[in-house]
């Protein structure tokens, strides 16, 4: 009777106008809460199932007069609640649910009961730094918080903070606790960000810088750490493989275009509107994403091309999303995601030859800055273009060809 009840109060239907707190709480749930997922970087249709489970699970709340609303649920009851909702589906359907239901909690800060630890200050004054000071993005500022959280949690518990005992010995004994079974670039990555953390600590006038110091630094085997840029040879061939007579040619190869000759990242290309588009002032707008920023780029007329083709004769048309790029064929309509884009790009480097090492769309990325570069670009617009803060960021992106140094070298000596 609860789910009869509640199929007239869902969001798609006309047959009942919600409540206001109802009402309420679905603007919330398509809105705030929306965007919360996409600076995660969560794909549409993932985005599109927690706000449907949600709408649900709020509608059947507000139809129980004794129940909590959404927006006072807690952890603890998040379980039993969904036997009651979702009495007669199976345990991997209110599983999803519960996905749901986790995000949203930990969107309103109630997921985990809040325990005020005596050494909070440090971390909360620490996160504010990285994003007002160091303009780190959102996925990066939780790294930081999990890590610099381990080490406080481990070194100081329920006690108040007090460096002066802090040890170099204490730093060692942590960093065996803390990379204990992970693969080396994992633990090379997890004391990265404690060695951060307590340099932030030492700015403060806290600590010596001996305490950063003593972090071990693990050795990782391997390739470069960045990934080798295509030639212009390589270029010309990756878009010539795409078969433009195709709808999800077209697709692929405007999606291409957009990480090749504009630097997206995965993330922007599969998150674009058509309202993004400016078709008149020939211009691009990127949502604001992982830095935290949005920008607005210019459009080549070779890539507002490719862009009009795919829209107007093979992109599915009258769907339900407004995002550029959709699924093709299957689910035909559908959001795309970053793992469909991903095999995508890894099929098209297969086809055209290239090193079995390849496989990632950053590559792409990569590849824009450095022709800029190499053509004699400043990396202060470089870092405009590619979304950066921080040019340190952007030098990561640019590499020098070698062999055009080799030629410009004078002999020695002179």
């Amino acid at each position: 009777m609860a789910n009869k009840r509640f199929r007239r109060t869902e969001i798609h239907s006309g047959s009942r106008l919600p409540s206001k707190g109802l009402a309420a709480d679905l603007a919330v749930i398509h809105g705030d809460f929306t965007d919360y997922l996409r600076a995660r970087n969560y794909a549409s249709l993932t985005i599109d199932h927690y706000q449907r489970h949600l709408a649900r699970v709020a509608g059947w709340l507000h139809e129980q007069r004794h129940r909590p609303a959404l927006h006072g649920l807690t952890r603890r009851i998040v379980p039993r609640l969904l036997v009651q909702v979702l009495p007669r589906h199976s345990p991997e359907t209110r599983m999803n649910y519960r996905k749901a239901l986790f995000h949203w909690l930990r969107f309103k800060g109630r997921y985990s009961e809040p325990v005020v630890r005596p050494w909070a200050p440090w971390l909360s004054g620490y996160l504010h730094f990285l994003r007002t000071h160091q303009g780190v993005g959102q996925s990066t500022v939780d790294l930081n918080e999990a890590n610099a959280k381990a080490f406080m949690e481990w070194q100081f518990g329920t006690r108040q903070a007090n460096w002066s005992l802090v040890q170099p010995a204490d730093i060692w004994s942590f960093a065996r606790h803390h990379v204990r079974g992970v693969r080396p670039t994992t633990g090379k990555s997890r004391l990265g960000y404690v060695r951060r953390f307590l340099r932030f600590v030492h700015l403060k006038g806290a600590c010596g810088p001996q305490l950063a110091a003593a972090i071990p630094k693990v050795a990782v085997g391997g390739g470069p750490r960045r990934p080798e840029v295509l030639t212009s040879q390589q270029r010309r061939k990756l878009l010539a493989s795409f078969k433009r007579t195709t709808s999800e040619g077209k697709r692929n190869y405007a999606m291409t275009l957009c990480m090749l000759d504009l630097g997206l990242r995965a993330g922007e290309v599969i998150g674009l509107r058509l309202q993004d588009i400016d078709w008149p002032a020939r211009r691009l707008t990127i949502p604001v994403t992982k830095t935290g920023r949005g920008r607005q780029l210019p459009l080549p007329a070779h890539i507002l091309e490719a862009l009009r083709d795919y829209i107007k004769t093979g992109r599915p048309q009258n769907g339900p999303c407004n995002q550029v790029f959709l699924r093709h064929p299957r689910r035909t309509g559908c959001p795309l995601s970053r793992g469909v884009l991903k095999a995508m790009v890894r099929l098209a480097y297969r086809h055209c030859g290239f090193p079995p090492s390849w496989s990632g769309t950053h590559r792409l990325r990569h590849t824009f800055a450095s022709r800029l570069h190499q053509r004699g670009v400043d990396m202060k617009p470089i870092a405009d273009l590619l979304g950066h803060r921080r040019l340190d960021s952007t030098n990561l992106y640019t590499q020098v060809d070698i062999e055009a140094l080799r030629r410009l070298a004078q002999p020695w000596p002179w």
